[in-house]
């Protein structure tokens, strides 16, 4: 312990050490700042630290591009300025850049950034690496306090994420210090609602947290599979991948149902050139092959 904490403090002092270095060397510059707030024509940026960064599909982007047309920008974008083509090249912002298209503004205000692409970069890396989003049961204190149905009537999120955080505050103090204290997600939390009994319920939190078990690990951990089943009937079903997931799993069930009368069936899956085949082999010698080949076609999914 105490060769852990000396290396703590060590790297604590090394790293007010670097802070007093850079802000000498900032005072010795005569205190000038390295960022500029302006405005700038949203054609006008490009680029970014990491490309395609931000994309249409990602939900979220919507649900920012709404935030941004009830509330404005809340936070600039920052550019770093290409003397060549007398453009901008984007440092920090790209999600915000994209919902600003979606909506279709012309301008955006942004932080000039004076510095290099190496220097850019590491101010790209930090601003991500330090931001500590709030704790989910924080903000459920503070729907409650302030009223949640106001605070809704002027929010961009889905009703559902409001609602989301304030049932957790349904269950007991001691569950809840017990999420606290092990750092659970939302997510990972959210299936302790199925517990009724408080002591299992703080024992299901703090065994969730020791293993840090994923949200699915979680639900597993906690809801009976009749649960789950009737969970995932609720869920809706979208996505190409999920939607091939469920037409094997429908195809592996009727094979199951087959063998179980006593008629050997088996399921393959291969490529075709318009996409992907799924079916179901039937091998029964009292079939005759017409009717194996229509059974065989019925079966098919392209």
């Amino acid at each position: 312990m105490n060769g852990i904490y000396f290396i703590t403090a060590m790297s604590a002092a090394m790293g007010v050490s670097r802070l007093k270095k850079r802000r000498h060397a900032w005072e010795e510059d005569g205190g000038k700042p390295r960022l500029t707030a302006i405005r700038v024509g949203i054609q006008d940026v490009g680029g970014g630290m990491i490309a395609a960064r931000a994309q249409e599909e990602d939900p979220s982007i919507a649900v920012l591009a709404a935030s941004i047309a009830k509330h404005g920008l809340l936070q600039p974008v920052v550019v770093r300025g290409d003397g060549q083509t007398g453009r901008y090249t984007l440092v920090c912002g790209a999600r915000r850049v994209l919902a600003c298209r979606m909506l279709g503004m012309k301008q955006i205000d942004a932080l000039l950034f004076e510095g290099g692409a190496q220097e850019a970069a590491a101010c790209f890396m930090e601003e991500h690496a330090t931001r500590v989003p709030a704790h989910f049961l924080d903000e459920a204190q503070m729907l409650r306090h302030l009223g949640a149905e106001r605070i809704q009537a002027c929010c961009a999120l889905p009703p559902g994420e409001i609602a989301r955080r304030l049932r957790m505050l349904e269950m007991d103090e001691n569950t809840l210090s017990e999420i606290r204290r092990g750092a659970l997600s939302l997510e990972q939390a959210e299936p302790l609602l199925c517990v009724a009994d408080g002591r299992r319920r703080q024992e299901a939190a703090s065994i969730i947290a020791q293993r840090d078990l994923t949200p699915r690990q979680a639900r597993r951990l906690i809801m009976p599979p009749a649960t789950r089943e009737q969970e995932q009937e609720k869920r809706p079903r979208t996505g190409k991948r999920r939607a091939i997931r469920e037409a094997m799993e429908a195809a592996d069930r009727l094979a199951q149902q087959l063998n179980a009368q006593g008629i050997a069936a088996a399921v393959s899956m291969h490529s075709q050139e318009r996409g992907l085949s799924i079916q179901i082999l039937v091998k029964n010698p009292e079939i005759s092959m017409t009717m194996q080949e229509k059974m065989e076609n019925s079966a098919n999914y392209t």
